[in-house]
């Protein structure tokens, strides 16, 4: 994942496993599995290419391989790599979208309370 949480441990929901309801805690979340709920993380959330994750997300980086659909405050950074696909409202700190990407939604950036940088953001690649 790159950018590690304080404890420098990485929970994981792999490929099998569904969860529905809450998930909180202090160390990053690797996700290959279902999420499906509300993510709350010191750490960061990481969306595996298999990973499909419907949920209000908190966490300090949120970096999308899978799917993520629903609301999501990243303190820092929102990246969707190449086979990513986000749907839904975002507030981070900044943004990164990889070509190939998609991104269909609302995106703000933190720390700015202009409602002028509020976006409606359709970005698909080829």
């Amino acid at each position: 994942m790159g950018k590690e949480s304080a404890s420098g441990t990485i929970s994981l929901v792999s490929q099998q496993i569904v969860v529905e309801g809450e998930i909180h805690g202090d160390e990053n979340l690797h996700v290959d599995g279902r999420v499906k709920g509300s993510i709350r993380l010191n750490g960061d959330l990481f969306v595996g290419a298999n990973g499909v994750v419907e949920a209000e997300v908190e966490a300090r980086n949120v970096i999308i391989q899978g799917a993520l659909t629903g609301k999501v405050l990243a303190r820092e950074q929102l990246e969707v790599q190449p086979t990513g696909r986000f749907n839904g409202e975002s507030t981070a700190g900044s943004y990164e979208i990889r070509e190939g990407a998609v991104f269909e939604g609302i995106s703000k950036m933190l720390g700015r309370s202009n409602p002028k940088n509020s976006q409606k953001v359709t970005a698909k690649s080829p």
